[in-house]
């Protein structure tokens, strides 16, 4: 639909640019420094279950076909639950909700600890453990894409973002490097009792935070049409209170072409990253926990070094072909992982973090600032949902191709697919010109 075909009287809305004010001016605002300090503890903490859960698997007489399935016990809840995150984070808030969520998780968790520790864990405790668990961390994603740009102005949201995007990337990559160090060394039992506790740190900082109030994201920063990204368009904080959420995501191209981009992007990740890459590191590859943590960490550094960037960009006009020449980077590092064994990994992995971070704080600075605040919630939810929707199928698909086929040969197939959405994206002038 063009923005010409647009009915006359229908609302357009409009995107505000994002002004880059220095990149350390969102360390004044306590509830940002609060909220950051938390989720990065929160991020260590599930460096160690990425890397714990395969192992606790494959150590204790299961097969990738199980990882798989328990992977997708976690997904499909996880799926689910966005859209329900999504509205649920419009109406009792991003914060609360986000409470309640690193709550539960961390008794699910702390669960989950106790049984590894007493050795093997029957597979149907597993799934009953991974389907509420997958249930909150649904739920708890779009509330954190939601509660930034209720801390910040739009003013400093790319800012922000970069720095979100950096620290929890540090944290990753922190988390990554002494993940399988700290499963090699205490065992499953003791990587997931740390995760347990990384949620009780988050809760408590979440509980710190003080009231947030709930100023539209429009009504600072300076405010430009958006007919070039397909937005629709408003002039107010009250007339956005008009627009419905079908009628914005009927006219939004932006938000139409990234739920398709996020559509493809969720059948390749999950299954490539959380299945294939393990198996391959356990088997073609022979190596051990701490080889695939250092893996992991490879991403995570790289991510760290985009995001400083991406979020240091500032007025830079050619934001959405950056964003899609990235996207074409990950596709190749993707493409290319099981090429070199493990050291290949590592550097593809780091150049693959460091293309996406980009993706990340581009694009979704762009979208939270096109986004009418009484409907952050529900967008964010459709957009994770999008990501996530197809995790399921994507892991329980790779469980049995990697058992049939061995795992290297997801990885090419799965950066052709990267490849061919980025350059349908190219197509699209609501993501070539943010």
């Amino acid at each position: 639909m063009n923005q010409a075909s647009m009915q006359e009287g229908s609302v357009e809305v409009i995107a505000a640019k994002p002004v880059g004010r220095g990149m350390l001016r969102p360390f004044k605002v306590r509830n940002f420094n609060l909220l950051l300090s938390g989720q990065t503890i929160s991020i260590i903490g599930d460096a160690l279950y990425m890397v714990a859960l395969p192992w606790l698997i494959l150590t204790t007489g299961g097969n990738a076909q199980e990882l798989g399935i328990v992977l997708a016990a976690y997904g499909i809840p996880r799926a689910a639950s966005t859209l329900a995150g999504g509205w649920l984070s419009d109406h009792l808030r991003p914060r609360q909700l986000m409470l309640i969520a690193d709550t539960v998780r961390m008794l699910l968790v702390g669960i989950l600890a106790v049984l590894a520790f007493q050795g093997h864990p029957i597979f149907w405790q597993l799934c009953a453990i991974a389907v509420p668990l997958g249930a909150l961390s649904g739920a708890f994603t779009p509330a954190t894409l939601s509660i930034v740009p209720e801390i910040l102005s739009s003013d400093d949201l790319q800012a922000g973002n970069g720095l979100w995007m950096s620290f929890l990337q540090g944290a990753n990559l922190i988390g990554s490097a002494f993940a399988g160090v700290i499963v090699a060394t205490l065992s499953t039992g003791g990587g997931l009792a740390i995760d347990a506790a990384t949620f009780l740190a988050s809760a408590v900082s979440l509980a710190l935070m003080r009231t947030i109030s709930h100023a539209h994201p429009f009504t600072s920063g300076k405010q430009e049409m958006a007919e070039s990204q397909g937005l629709a368009s408003i002039d107010t904080g009250e007339q956005s209170e008009q627009i419905s959420f079908w009628h914005f995501l009927l006219t939004s191209r932006l938000i139409q072409a990234t739920v398709l981009m996020f559509m493809v992007i969720s059948i390749v990740s999950g299954g490539v990253i959380e299945v294939a890459l393990p198996t391959l590191v356990h088997g073609p590859f022979h190596s051990s926990a701490s080889s695939y943590g250092f893996i992991m960490a490879g991403w995570g550094a790289g991510s760290l070094i985009g995001s400083v960037f991406a979020g240091m960009l500032g007025q830079y006009k050619h934001k959405g072909m950056a964003v899609l020449l990235a996207g074409l980077i990950v596709s190749a590092a993707i493409a290319l992982l099981p090429t070199w064994g493990v050291i290949g990994a590592i550097a593809c992995m780091l150049i693959g973090g460091l293309a996406n971070s980009g993706v990340t704080v581009l694009l979704f600075t762009a979208i939270q600032l096109a986004i009418p605040r009484h409907l952050m919630g529900r967008i964010m939810g459709l957009l994770m949902f999008s990501a996530s929707g197809l995790y399921p199928f994507s892991v329980a698909l790779a469980g049995v191709l990697s058992n049939h086929f061995g795992p290297a040969i997801l990885f090419p197939f799965g950066g052709l697919l990267l490849a061919l959405v980025m350059l349908f994206g190219m197509t699209q002038k609501a993501l070539r010109e943010i």
